[in-house]
């Protein structure tokens, strides 16, 4: 879970004079925008042109400690460089461990993401060749093992790299430099790795969030591929030398997306980013019909429609495919799979189909009996999340359908997915804690199951408001309703200063609602490290009352809906206690002794949990912000998990 970067270019970059920029100042940029991956340590190694050698630095801590090692030296020749950004795994987070690595001639350097998982054995035998090594890390062994290659007699640097790729065992993702040829090499098995080739230059990166500055359309590796740039000129091939043509994939996210633009930190700009990406995630995909089927004009205050249509163009699924599901099986790990639980509940709601979740991480190690009629649903921010991706390969292999939700096209659960994928059009988001991701992967599942429901359905069914729920409206609307919850900001923030200093939270919902308490929990514990459980409201006797007392508020989802009266008999169980109570409610509760109460718009049931969620991001990031922690990059996590 790093970031690594890399460029190169035709002719000499130059130092940083005008607009034109060193390799080291374009790598060093990028990593910023990467920073979200790792952050306990950081380098660059970049060829020299003056000294015709390849030079290092590498810093631990924060990236402005290697920045401020940078700018103190004297502005640099260099055409190509690579750069990392660590989230430690094999040895702590020194200058030493810390990445590029070289080999013992100091004429190759790597950067790498993932983990070798055979670096001990391939280790001991190169050290066995006389090989020198300076760290405990198992990316170290890579620079060595293309080294002797080299040394073996490979013709290339390229068939070094391809020959080394074949001996590693694990998750890597690599950038390699070579000073002899002046050449770099990218090799992806697991991690992702996506490049731009433009004008002669290359650039590498761990996602777009560095390249959509360069350009907007760029190449996706996929596993087991290897790129070479020497001289202005791109190889692309296999483990196996054989040459490939890669597709290229446009990005339509916003440069502007990635920076703060004013806000204290990403995570509070992307909270606040949610009206206009929900609006983005449903806006050309449903649209309103008339009674004779054919679409209504929008424009027209007077248009009369009787329902709805959802446009997923790629979603491939057939009415003969959900008719022989006996069930739907959603994938997925961290809060992905709390909007699994969310989804689950929409779709059994609407499609009456059985709906299993299960985390990527554990399902991969389970003895699930896995047909070939299933429906497979994985949900990925990222599209790399390595456990979530294992667990949808074992389906794949067991002839399963896959489908997918995801935020970045051409990731490496989109190559898995043959039923189709749902990209959530949230942008980049860069704070760690995810938000706008989230509540856009429900919009997505809400979206999925009610074409489902159009699919599985008659056509002239098809249209039709369910549960005398008008669906269109309700989606519609929901924007606006969520830009009114962003105004409670200042009130929100209020509670936080009560609270902000207890040590232990409880949060507790029902029904639909009740994954929304996990994720209230998660995004708390995530970010200001207060311990915070989510239960579901009924569980509260069952155990977690034990723990209520004067000193642990206890945050309530209560909706107005059947579920209400239980909800608030849970509540008086707490104030009998001495707790202190938190209630998010869509309505105004017919209960005394409420300590804070913040008031949200009423939705249908199956969108509140969208709108529920809003005010616990508020809120655990107000509580993170007066406790002074490092909201956008939390200690001990990164943002993609892609190694297990």
């Amino acid at each position: 879970m790093c970031g690594i970067i890399g460029f190169s270019g035709a002719g000499n970059a130059g130092s940083k004079q005008g607009n034109c920029e060193s390799s080291v100042d374009i790598v060093l940029n990028g990593l910023k925008s990467l920073e979200y991956r790792g952050y306990d340590s950081s380098g660059v190694a970049y060829y020299d042109e003056t000294d015709n050698k390849i030079k290092s630095i590498k810093k631990s801590g924060k990236l402005v400690n290697l920045s401020a090692e940078l700018s103190c030296i004297k502005p640099v020749e260099s055409n190509t460089a690579i750069g990392h950004i660590r989230w430690a795994t094999h040895g702590r987070p020194t200058d030493d461990n810390a990445h590029p690595h070289l080999d013992c001639s100091g004429n190759i350097a790597i950067v790498h993401n993932g983990i070798i998982e055979n670096y001990a054995v391939l280790k001991n035998k190169l050290i066995g060749k006389g090989h020198k090594f300076i760290t405990p890390t198992d990316s170290e062994v890579i620079a060595h093992l293309i080294e002797d290659y080299m040394k073996d007699g490979a013709k290339t640097f390229y068939e070094a790299v391809r020959l080394a790729s074949l001996d590693l065992l694990g998750a890597f993702a690599f950038l390699a430099m070579n000073a002899d040829e002046k050449s770099i090499c990218a090799v992806k098995y697991g991690p992702p790795l996506v490049m731009v080739n433009k004008d002669k230059e290359i650039y590498f990166a761990s996602d777009v969030s560095p390249l959509i500055q360069y350009s907007d359309e760029v190449i996706y590796l996929k596993n087991s591929e290897i790129a070479y740039f020497k001289d202005g000129l791109l190889k692309l091939t296999d483990f196996k030398g054989k040459p490939l043509n890669k597709t290229v994939t446009k990005i339509d996210w916003d440069a502007s997306r990635a920076v703060k633009t004013g806000f204290s930190h990403f995570m509070q700009k992307e909270i606040f980013e949610q009206p206009s990406c929900l609006l983005d995630a449903f806006s050309s995909r449903i649209i309103s019909v008339k009674n004779d089927g054919s679409a209504a004009d929008s424009n027209k205050s007077d248009s009369i429609f009787s329902g709805f249509k959802i446009m997923l163009e790629d979603v491939r699924l057939t009415k003969k495919d959900i008719d022989k599901a006996g069930r739907i099986i959603i994938t997925a790990c961290g809060s992905s799979y709390y909007a699994g639980l969310v989804i689950k509940y929409i779709t059994e709601t609407i499609c009456g189909i059985p709906v299993i979740v299960e985390y990527g991480s554990e399902f991969r190690y389970e003895n699930f009996p896995v047909s070939k009629n299933d429906i497979f649903i994985g949900i990925s921010q990222s599209g790399e999340t390595a456990d979530t991706n294992s667990a949808l390969e074992i389906a794949k292999e067991k002839k399963a359908g896959i489908l997918s939700i995801t935020n970045v096209p051409g990731s490496q659960i989109t190559t898995m997915s043959d039923k189709g994928v749902i990209y959530t059009h949230a942008g980049p988001e860069i704070g760690v804690a995810s938000t706008k991701a989230f509540t856009t992967q429900i919009m997505c599942g809400l979206l999925l199951a009610l074409r489902i429901k159009e699919i599985k359905d008659t056509a002239s069914d098809a249209g039709k408001n369910l549960s005398g729920v008008n669906f269109f409206d309700e989606i519609v609307n929901l924007p606006k309703k969520a830009e009114q919850i962003l105004f409670l900001n200042d009130s929100i923030k209020e509670i936080a200063k009560k609270y902000y200093k207890n040590t232990n939270f409880l949060y507790l919902g029902r029904g639909i609602l009740y994954p929304i308490a996990l994720e209230g929990a998660l995004k708390l514990k995530e970010i200001s490290y207060i311990h915070a459980e989510g239960y579901p409201a009924g569980e509260m006797k069952h155990g977690p009352i034990a723990l209520v007392d004067e000193n642990m508020p206890v945050l309530f989802l209560l909706s107005n809906n059947m579920l209400a009266p239980k909800t608030i008999s849970n509540i008086e169980e707490i104030k009998a206690r001495g707790g202190k109570v938190i209630a998010v409610a869509d309505y105004e509760p017919d209960i005394d002794g409420i300590s804070d109460i913040i008031k949200i718009p009423a939705s249908a049931e199956v969108l509140s949990p969208i709108l529920y969620t809003i005010p616990l991001q508020i809120l655990a990031y107000h509580i993170a912000a007066l406790k002074g922690t490092d909201i956008d990059q939390p200690r001990n996590l990164a943002k993609s998990v892609t190694v297990e």
